[in-house]
């Protein structure tokens, strides 16, 4: 058995040592507030900044789209694949730019979305790309300023 003859009842039945245990509640309910408040503060702060563009100077490159599939697996990307390489990227695998010196990018737009729209109907076929070079882990990319068709070689 408790004996709580030596605890002060306050007005309404309560005793100090109940509000002892409320305000410890109030306070670990309003640090665990706060904490969340942080948390979504940190998190945001990173999915702002996985969206900033790329910075950086601007390159101009002459190549060719490519699927990288097929590039990657099986080195096709002349002018008779053409046609399978324009429906792959339709069909969303990842499109490449094969660049004169022989060097292979990833191809990404200004925001996170596909770019087989900017780029479709042009694959194996000669164009200049401008963009700005991004590279992590290894992977080399280039996000899109503009890409055409090139003049035909006279």
């Amino acid at each position: 058995m408790h004996d709580d003859r030596h605890m002060r009842v306050l007005a309404g039945g309560r005793s100090v040592g109940c509000m002892k245990g409320e305000e410890a509640m109030r306070k670990a309910f309003v640090l665990g507030i706060a904490l969340l408040i942080v948390v979504a503060l940190v998190a945001g702060r990173r999915l702002v900044g996985a969206e900033e563009k790329a910075t950086g100077t601007p390159i101009t490159l002459k190549g060719t789209v490519v699927d990288t599939h097929c590039y990657v697996t099986h080195g096709l990307n002349d002018a008779k694949h053409t046609g399978c390489s324009n429906a792959c990227i339709a069909r969303g695998v990842p499109a490449g730019f094969l660049a004169e010196d022989g060097k292979l990018w990833m191809l990404y737009g200004e925001k996170p979305f596909s770019v087989k729209d900017t780029v479709a109907g042009m694959a194996d076929v000669p164009a200049i790309l401008t963009g700005i070079p991004v590279e992590r882990g290894g992977v080399r990319g280039i996000q899109i300023k503009s890409i055409e068709r090139a003049a035909p070689a006279k």
